[in-house]
């Protein structure tokens, strides 16, 4: 509201309260004035400001201040339920008042708390009860369906029962499967050394029988057509072979021509009776049928040149040329009687006849061309001109450019190799056409995403494999397809691959023509077997063989790695019997059956894959696994390595059922069987170790066992311990001989042998025989002879911890000498 509202507002209400009489005005004397302000002088002083403000709107609104003011002065801040402040330590009687309080309230407190949580969950429990009661009506009140609308359905037990050996589902779809069934076949042709099948015609005619897919079968069959060509020699590197081979160019154009033949017999049939087909069947009838039925109407013929026999001259020339038969396109030629110059040309390139007279009809007719029909009204002539001439690539012919096949056609009709390059004017090469392709249009332009059987089809066509199977390869959909065009040109060398399997899957060589690209088939193989070789791992082996002659940087062989990746990922026996077969009953080294087996070639064998699967086991710590491995490749040696470091870690365990320690006394067993064939692969010193840890695990299950006699005698033998302080040089220069592994262990056996040592001595103390379990030493002496013996023999196992060139763990030093002190 602003000032002039305002004004406007008083002065209505001045007027609305103004009386026709006045009111006679209060007058007072100075002495009355100045008696009414002083009182209320005294009265502001008094009270303050803010307290007669105070009473002044609590008592507009009913409140009598100062006596609300006395209830509250009244009010006791220990009757709330507040904790009470501690008192100092020195007020016994305060803190003993204040403690009893704080106790009272804590109990109220916890005790509304409790109720407040009772009542709420009986408040909950009554809600619950009450909807129950709710829906129970509702349903109640429904018209429930007469017993007969339902069929009398009676439950039965089936019985279920899982197979002791389950197989794992598999995971291949059923056109893998199909794919997988052909290249088993196509290796064991392979293994067997008869002549293979060409994969790729396998391949189309099994996506023709069996896929019900037309965009696959067209893709084979776009691949068979470019791959049926006669390589001038396999030892050329293949993109090389491909950029200077014009069979190539000749097959991609075979293919389209023989597509749009296709299209001309479905148009016309769908027309017969505007086709009017007559005559023997053949190129030349027809395009004359075909050009009938396009050019019915007189307002196709606009700006159309000359005519034959009722009909546009040059679209019948065209369209011949289209379909493949530059007879035809001749014969309408010759019947014209028009151009005898490109008449001429046409039969020398008919006839593939390229001698001087031929480049002198060229220039003649592109001089014609450019000055005569360049702004040519007629597309179809201009066309045919360019198709000749293989001059104006730049010209885009957006009236005959009806689809993609018509333009990649017109594009590959152009093309010249470099030998027959004219410099002087502008000419689209081989090269240039895939960069266009591949480059500058790209796949945004093709919409590959929604059309990928179409943008495949283009690349494969200007002999882009590499680019156009990468492509085909990045969906799960077609990705089993690309795979196995991969492999299919791979066998007839058709495939560039990388110098280095470690390359991405799409990658280019320096010295690679632009712009083709190389294939990591090994990188593809990998990813698409990774996905089924846990359950199908016959044929993940299948396609591993495949990689046989590929090389890693390292020079191992890429199916070896592949396999070994594989094992290493799942060394359980199962997997190890599925690969490498079973232990033959006969020989304990060899083994019999097993998928790999079927691979045999001179790389690539079951010993040297057991060999590298072992050592990437042990560089893994995986040390059990690995000995396994190393026992079925045959290297005894390395397989006693490991055990005995691992036997060193077991070996003083007691023995248990399914424990470590258990099962290396099986691979002990084993181990011991084959070295009594073949003793002499293994080191001296590894074999030493290997008896002698051998020995000491006999020792502990003997000291488990409670047999203390036997168990010493292992050790005398061996001349582990000695049996006097004399013998405690000589027990340290046998254990220096011996490997690192007696010494981990020596600890465990010195501790075991005074435990016996002190057990023989508490039973003698308390006995009164000389029997003892060292034998001879103490039969027949009497018991102080005996006991002297004892203590002797724990000095010098004291003495062989102090004196082995090794740091003895503090406890074991403190338990020798702990026991050595009680005997005493």
């Amino acid at each position: 509201m602003d000032l002039v509202e305002l004004l406007q507002q008083a002065q209505r209400l001045t007027n609305e309260t103004k009386m026709d009489t006045e009111v006679p005005g209060v007058e007072r004397t100075m002495a009355q004035v100045l008696q009414a302000t002083q009182e209320f002088h005294s009265r502001v002083t008094q009270t303050g400001t803010n307290d007669l403000q105070a009473h002044i709107l609590l008592g507009s609104k009913g409140v009598d201040l100062p006596k609300l003011t006395q209830k509250l002065e009244t009010l006791s801040a220990r009757q709330s339920f507040e904790p009470l402040d501690p008192v100092t330590d020195t007020d016994v009687q305060g803190y003993l008042k204040n403690e009893r309080e704080n106790a009272i309230l804590s109990v109220i407190d916890e005790t509304n708390r409790s109720i407040f949580e009772s009542v709420e969950r009986q408040k909950w429990r009554c809600v619950y009860s009450e909807w129950g009661e709710e829906k129970e009506s509702l349903l109640n009140a429904l018209v429930g369906p007469n017993q007969q609308d339902f069929p009398d359905v009676q439950r039965q037990m089936v019985p279920t029962a899982m197979a002791d050996e389950p197989i794992p589902y598999s995971r291949l779809n059923v056109h893998q499967q199909l794919y997988a069934e052909q290249i088993t076949i196509y290796n064991e042709s392979h293994i067997q050394g008869i002549q293979r099948p060409n994969l790729v015609s396998t391949f189309a005619e099994l996506v023709q029988k069996s896929f019900d897919d037309e965009l696959v079968a067209e893709m084979w069959n776009v691949l068979e057509c470019m791959s049926a060509v006669t390589l001038l020699s396999r030892s050329v590197e293949p993109l090389k072979n491909r950029q200077t081979s014009p069979h190539f160019v000749h097959q991609a154009r075979t293919y389209l021509e023989r597509r749009y033949r296709t299209y001309m017999k479905k148009f016309i049939e769908s027309n017969l009776v505007l086709a009017r087909r007559g005559g023997i069947p053949s190129v030349y009838n027809l395009v004359r049928s075909y050009v009938g039925v396009t050019f019915r109407r007189p307002q196709s013929l606009y700006g159309l040149h000359d005519v034959n026999n009722g009909r546009p001259l040059w679209p019948l020339v065209y369209y011949s040329m289209r379909s493949g038969d530059m007879e035809a396109a001749a014969n309408y030629l010759k019947e014209s009687g028009t151009c005898p110059d490109l008449l001429k040309l046409m039969t020398l390139r008919k006839n593939d006849d390229t001698d001087a007279s031929m480049a002198k009809l060229e220039g003649q007719l592109k001089l014609e061309f450019n000055n005569k029909l360049h702004d040519c009204t007629d597309p179809y002539k201009k066309a045919v001109y360019v198709i000749l001439l293989a001059c104006d690539p730049l010209f885009t012919h957006v009236e005959l450019m009806r689809s993609i096949d018509d333009f990649l056609w017109m594009q590959l009709s152009i093309l010249r190799s470099p030998d027959q390059r004219d410099f002087n004017i502008e000419q689209l090469t081989y090269s240039g056409l895939q960069s266009l392709i591949l480059e500058k249009y790209g796949e945004n332009y093709f919409n590959a995403r929604e059309k990928t059987p179409l943008y495949f089809q283009v690349l494969a066509l200007t002999g882009q494999f590499e680019a156009a199977i990468e492509f085909l390869a990045r969906t799960e959909k077609n990705r089993p397809h690309a795979v196995h065009m991969a492999i299919a040109l791979n066998e007839i060398s058709m495939l560039a691959a990388p110098r280095s399997v470690q390359q991405p899957l799409l990658s280019s060589e320096p010295d690679d023509p632009t712009p083709m690209k190389r294939l990591n088939l090994v990188r593809l193989i990998v990813m698409y077997a990774k996905c089924f070789e846990q359950t199908d791992t016959e044929q993940a082996l299948q396609y591993y063989y495949l990689l046989r002659n590929f090389k890693s940087e390292d020079g191992t062989n890429a199916m070896l790695s592949c396999v070994c990746d594989l094992l290493v990922e799942n060394c359980g026996d199962p997997m190890l019997e599925l690969v490498f077969g079973v232990e033959d009953v006969e020989n304990s080294l060899r083994y019999t059956g097993g998928i790999f087996a079927e691979f045999h070639t001179l790389e690539c064998d079951k010993y040297s894959l057991a060999e590298m699967v072992g050592d990437k086991l042990s560089k893994r710590s995986n040390y059990e696994s690995a000995i396994k491995l190393y026992f079925i490749a045959g290297q005894l040696g390395k397989a006693l390595r490991l055990l005995c470091s691992l036997l060193a870690q077991v070996v003083h365990q007691p023995p248990q059922h399914g424990s470590m320690r258990g099962r290396m006394g099986v691979l002990i067993k084993r181990l011991s069987a084959a070295l009594a064939e073949r003793k002499t692969d293994v080191e001296v010193h590894v074999m030493v170790t290997y008896t002698v840890l051998s020995q000491v695990m006999e020792f502990f299950d003997l000291y488990h066992a409670g047999e203390s006699r036997l168990a010493l005698e292992i050790l005398s033998i061996n001349r582990l311990i000695p049996a006097s302080s004399l013998e405690v040089d000589e027990c340290v220069t046998n254990l220096k001989r011996m490997g690192h592994e007696i010494i981990k262990v020596l600890p465990d056996i010195l501790l075991a042998a005074m435990d016996i040592v002190y057990k023989e001595y508490v039973k003698l103390k308390g006995s009164s025989g000389t029997a003892s379990v060292f034998g001879d030493e103490t039969k027949s002496v009497n018991k102080e002879a005996a006991v002297r013996h004892l203590r002797s023999r724990a000095k010098a196992l004291t003495n062989m911890a102090a004196s082995v060139p090794y740091r003895m763990p503090s406890t074991t030093n403190q338990r020798l000498v702990q026991l050595e002190i009680l005997m005493h």
